[in-house]
């Protein structure tokens, strides 16, 4: 089936048909595709999915430049957004992309990427030839609930460490972002000080994130404190059917007193409380963060990165750029530490 971008009538009618087609998600709101524009620095765009006769779902697609060349994402990279593609029934995405693809390259993208929470076949014979990189993410299903997954799910470790944390003293408190943003950047400092880079969000994006979430029903902020102190915490944005673990930070002084493991099992009884059927530990690629994870006893369930260059140049132009990226985050964070230190 061949489908075409129309553009979106409203915001309102946006946030009226996500009701209607399956597949939406917290970040298809309205609200969070603002927000991912923000710290993307990108342009968003709204689109009807259209067969010719129909609406068939959406489609949400950023335009942002890297130097001259401009790019279209669903969503962009580092833009706190873990998967978006189209709003659609599973067997239309496929189709779903070609059409974004070739809204793209009328746009002038040079260039497009996807991330969508499925796996995906695409047809030989598609317009587009899209690369794909494997990717997984950990899903826990809570649909059993808490005794059962106490029982048969956390391995004995994860179990005793949550123990631990609880005769400990440590305690689960849900907060507003806004209220701790400055020791939660600083822990965040220090988590990715261990790989020689800033963190992927700045302190100016994180009070982004924190205006959009304070009073809306988009995610939960939860920490765990021992005396008083902030040990760890995590944004775990939800919708009526999972609940994800976006960020988290936390500080070496404390992780003796195992307040991760705590804190997830909180946000896991949490969930089972709300009546959240899964939660989506987002990504399995860092080893040391995936041992973690998997004591929760999830499935590793694979997703959909695909991408297509919309120009002869572009597939060089991005290989060159996954080479050379990594370095530079480097050498920029060694020049910011000796000018703090200056």
């Amino acid at each position: 089936m061949q489908l075409e971008l129309i553009p979106c009538a409203s915001e309102t009618r946006w946030e009226q048909c996500l009701t209607e087609f399956p597949g939406a998600t917290v970040f298809h709101r309205l609200p969070w595709l603002q927000l991912v524009a923000k710290l993307s620095e990108s342009e968003l765009r709204l689109y009807e999915l259209s067969n010719g006769a129909q609406s068939v779902g959406l489609f949400p697609l950023f335009f942002f430049r890297r130097g001259p060349v401009k790019l279209a994402a669903s969503p962009p990279p580092l833009a706190a957004t873990p998967y978006l593609g189209p709003v659609t029934a599973p067997e239309l995405i496929p189709a779903a992309l070609e059409a974004a693809a070739t809204e793209a390259k009328r746009q002038r993208a040079a260039y497009a990427e996807f991330r969508i929470g499925k796996t995906l076949e695409f047809r030989e014979d598609q317009a587009y030839r899209f690369e794909t990189e494997p990717r997984s993410t950990f899903v826990l299903d809570l649909r059993d609930g808490p005794e059962a997954l106490w029982q048969d799910s956390l391995d004995p470790s994860c179990r005793r460490a949550i123990r631990k944390a609880q005769k400990s003293g440590v305690e689960i408190e849900e907060v507003g972002l806004e209220d701790v943003i400055e020791p939660y950047y600083a822990m965040a400092e220090e988590v990715f000080s261990k790989y020689h880079r800033p963190p992927p969000l700045t302190f100016d994006q994180y009070r982004e994130i924190a205006a959009t979430l304070k009073g809306a029903s988009l995610a939960k902020v939860f920490v765990a404190r021992h005396e008083g102190k902030l040990l760890s915490a995590g944004i775990f944005p939800f919708d009526q059917h999972q609940v994800y673990y976006l960020d988290g930070v936390s500080s070496e002084s404390g992780l003796s007193l195992r307040p991760n493991n705590l804190l997830h099992w909180e946000v896991i009884c949490w969930a089972i409380r709300s009546g959240i059927g899964q939660y989506d530990m987002v990504g399995a690629g860092v080893a040391g963060v995936a041992r973690f994870k998997r004591s929760f006893g999830p499935a590793e369930v694979p997703y959909t990165y695909c991408y297509c260059a919309l120009a002869p140049w572009a597939a060089v132009a991005r290989r060159a750029y996954a080479l050379l990226a990594p370095t530079g985050r480097v050498v920029r964070y060694f020049l910011r530490t000796k000018r703090r230190d200056c």
